[in-house]
């Protein structure tokens, strides 16, 4: 009986360990991703003379999950909306769960979003640009801690695990 109580520990924090590794491993596509939906975001409204609201609709439609959530999100505040910025906050920080980014990542998207709609169109694409150099050093960060995080993540989760069944054996 203990021999199955120790696997069951073994196998949770194996498995925590192995979950908060594929975080780190995400991190930096869904930077990616980011950066890729600022781009979309600037040639809508520049090029495409597109409302935020038409914007969000696409991106809703375009992106691939968890940005979507966010856009889908948006799109369903749209009537009670006084205040875009503020929107776009709360709505990140409700979303917020679903992506492996961390909170500066959340900061710089949180920045961007309260200008968002604020200015002409010229100081628009220089905002975009601003956010987009702030991803580019967050994806830098994250691509270097990445794969020595990962790894750690996986090795405190089994030798956790080991340790615990250890203490209780």
């Amino acid at each position: 009986m203990e021999w199955i109580g120790a696997v069951i520990i073994l196998t949770v924090t194996t498995w925590i360990g192995f979950d908060t590794a594929a975080k780190f491993r995400k991190r930096p596509g869904q930077i990616r991703q980011w950066k890729s939906a600022l781009q979309m975001i600037e040639a809508e409204m520049v090029y495409s003379q597109s409302s935020l609201w038409e914007v969000c609709e696409k991106m809703s439609k375009v992106l691939p999950s968890p940005i979507c959530y966010f856009f889908t999100g948006l799109l369903r505040e749209r009537e009670t909306c006084t205040d875009f910025g503020g929107l776009w906050a709360s709505e990140l920080r409700k979303q917020w769960f679903w992506n492996s980014m961390t909170k500066s990542d959340m900061d710089i998207l949180i920045q961007f979003g309260s200008t968002l709609g604020q200015h002409d169109l010229i100081q628009q694409q220089k905002q975009i640009k601003l956010t987009s150099h702030h991803l580019d050093l967050q994806l830098n960060e994250a691509i270097e801690v990445s794969g020595k995080h990962q790894r750690l993540a996986r090795g405190i989760g089994v030798l956790s695990g080991l340790l615990v069944v250890i203490l209780l054996i």
